[in-house]
């Protein structure tokens, strides 16, 4: 239930304050939550626990929602005209322990699944972000879809 609210929390303000990318597509945001995982080297990696899945909602005008797995997510992250490999994707990290929240912004590339986990290669932008970390949500926000053919 924490870790549901607390993914709540930060939809509602990265939604408030997201940067979205000019486009005639929905605008979309994804959360993917995770159990641990650990940066190093360029490589963020999020782990699972078996469950593990991407959350999105779109904006208006198109209202959409649900959840998709790891997989899924990986396999449609070059898909269609605009798409993750054309427009990568703004990222925030964020991790609360101890009631301390500690965010990260990464620019994310190259994702891959292995197991129950996903590892993004990531360029920093802000932030310190922790060799390994607990459990927390990855946001990502940009503007993927359509190019006005609905």
């Amino acid at each position: 239930m924490k870790k549901t609210l607390f993914s709540l929390a930060l939809i509602l303000a990265f939604s408030i304050f997201g940067h979205a990318v000019e486009s005639t597509g929905p605008n979309y945001l994804f959360v993917i939550n995770f159990d641990n995982g650990s940066y190093a080297d360029g490589k963020l990696t999020l782990n699972g626990n078996g469950q593990s899945n991407v959350i999105y909602f779109s904006d208006k005008p198109i209202l959409e929602s649900g959840h998709m797995g790891i997989k899924k997510f990986v396999s449609i992250w070059g898909q269609g005209e605009q798409n993750f490999n054309s427009i990568p994707p703004n990222s925030t990290l964020s991790i609360i322990k101890d009631e301390v929240e500690n965010n990260t912004v990464f620019i994310l590339s190259n994702p891959k699944v292995s197991g129950t986990s996903i590892i993004f290669d990531v360029e920093l932008v802000e932030g310190k972000p922790a060799s390994k970390f607990d459990a927390g949500g990855l946001f990502l926000d940009t503007k993927l879809g359509n190019t006005g053919s609905n």
